[in-house]
């Protein structure tokens, strides 16, 4: 039990710095910079996260499949970063040719084509990016994994300040921010790790390419559908309301982003671990463990976030306090996103990640009908009720078909409790004086559903040697 939290708090410092960083950048940029700038600035988010969806092909899933059972990891980057960069390159190529498209789909004029250039750039560094910060990862080298997590966010945060009182407060200033202090933080990625990096032809191994695309390709559909309904949200919000509600709600999910933190230092440590633990051969109770205990863990900063928000949006500009509102059901995507990490494992280990093109389109076809249907009438509400309605859907299909694929990890209770996570997060969204009763009504009664784990946790502690969680 020591050395599993040791390694969790290993792990946890970079992405919780990080995240802390990043967070200091809210009451900095809604400050400054208006919520239809913010609107207009988030579009290039948007974009990112798309791109960004399909850039790695699934190889870098494919890689963290691959890395315990390839004894030469410098051969195994070497070959997996190969198709994912060819093909970022080429997307480079497209934004170089079609820069002026580019500018006036995301801004609405062809006046700022030089950010696709930038971009371009950018697609190649986030290649990189990912594959160097996978290897520290796989390595379980938390010390490091956390100095690079948090110096990229202190790059971005430190450009954003300069920006700010260099330059035109607009739009722009979050662009830029992003792109430069992104690019230098590669920068110093690819000086550090380039002998693993730089291609040498004689580490390529074809048929061992081969395996990964095949095990990466059919996640494609399922990442960028994932990253779709991430951002299916802002798109209709684009379409059917306005750039300064686009912005109110941008700002709502950086609030939001609390919870990330945890979702970050979590997802971070877990990979490895349970890859680790699969390869070793461990009982099932420990993957039921881990389980209950981020339910838990997530249950106490969910409702904690839904008690304090009040508070909370008080770091913002007060043009942009509708973002209470929405914050306790946005906040439900790293929530139901991380609890399903640990019951979608069956997929994972048997390697049948088709199954993951299902759940996404399980979540992503009801997310389009109901921010259709919510957004028109409920602005940013309705928006924020789609993405949480989706993301109970993926959390149920992920456990559903990873059960097809023997991982048989009790669910019930687990289930009932996102329900109620799901419902808190309706009734935060009220404005009026009974919806906090309420919340503390759902509160409680997630407390107490979940009382057999205290007495797992106390055996846990009391016998640490009966359950191996190293």
């Amino acid at each position: 039990m020591k050395t599993f939290v040791k390694k969790f708090l290993g792990f946890s410092v970079g992405p919780i710095l990080g995240s802390l960083v990043s967070f200091i950048t809210v009451p900095l940029t809604t400050f400054f910079i208006s919520p239809s700038q913010m609107g207009k600035a988030s579009m290039f988010t948007v974009i990112q996260g798309l791109v960004v969806s399909f850039i790695y092909l699934g190889i870098d899933q494919a890689y963290t499949r691959e890395y315990h059972y390839e004894p030469d990891e410098k051969k195994l980057i070497q070959n997996a970063i190969l198709v994912p960069m060819s093909f970022a390159l080429i997307v480079s190529v497209l934004l170089i040719f079609f820069s002026k498209e580019f500018s006036v789909w995301m801004f609405e004029s062809p006046r700022y084509s030089y950010v696709a250039y930038l971009f371009a750039v950018m697609c190649v560094g986030l290649v990189l990016e990912r594959f160097i910060l996978l290897l520290i990862r796989m390595r379980e080298r938390s010390g490091e994994y956390s100095f690079f997590t948090v110096s990229l966010k202190v790059l971005i945060l430190l450009t954003t300040v300069i920006l700010i009182f260099t330059r035109k407060r607009d739009f722009l200033t979050i662009v830029y921010s992003t792109i430069i202090g992104q690019l230098l933080g590669d920068g110093v990625l690819f000086l550090r790790y380039r002998h693993y990096i730089l291609p040498k032809f004689s580490e390529y191994d074809f048929s061992l390419i081969k395996r990964m695309c095949m095990f990466g390709f059919p996640l494609i559909i399922s990442v960028s559908l994932t990253n779709l309904l991430n951002t299916m949200d802002r798109l209709f919000l684009r379409g059917f309301s306005t750039y300064s509600e686009l912005g109110i709600y941008t700002a709502a999910l950086k609030v939001a982003a609390i919870v990330q933190l945890v979702q970050s230092a979590f997802t971070t440590f877990w990979v490895p671990t349970a890859y680790r633990w699969n390869k070793e051969h461990r009982d099932m109770k420990v993957y039921v463990f881990v389980s209950q205990l981020v339910l838990f863990i997530f249950t106490l900063f969910f409702f904690g976030l839904l008690f304090t928000k009040k508070f909370i949006v008080l770091i913002l500009s007060s043009r942009y306090s509708d973002a209470q509102f929405v914050i306790g059901l946005l906040a439900l995507t790293p929530v139901l996103y991380t609890i399903s990490e640990t019951t979608t494992l069956g997929i994972v280990f048997s390697g049948k990640s088709y199954y993951n093109i299902w759940v996404s389109v399980i979540a992503f076809v009801p997310n389009i009908i109901l921010n259709f249907l919510l957004i028109k009438p409920f602005g940013t509400v309705g928006a924020a009720i789609s993405t949480a309605t989706a993301y109970l859907l993926f959390f149920i299909g992920r456990t559903y078909f990873s059960k097809k694929c023997g991982f048989a990890i009790p669910s019930t209770n687990l289930t009932i409790n996102c329900i109620l996570l799901f419902i808190a997060g309706i009734l935060s969204s009220l404005r009026n004086n009974y919806s906090y009763i309420l919340v503390i009504v759902v509160f409680l009664i997630c407390l107490i559903s979940q009382r057999g784990f205290y007495y797992k946790l106390y055996d846990v502690i009391k016998h640490p040697d009966q359950w191996n969680l190293d």
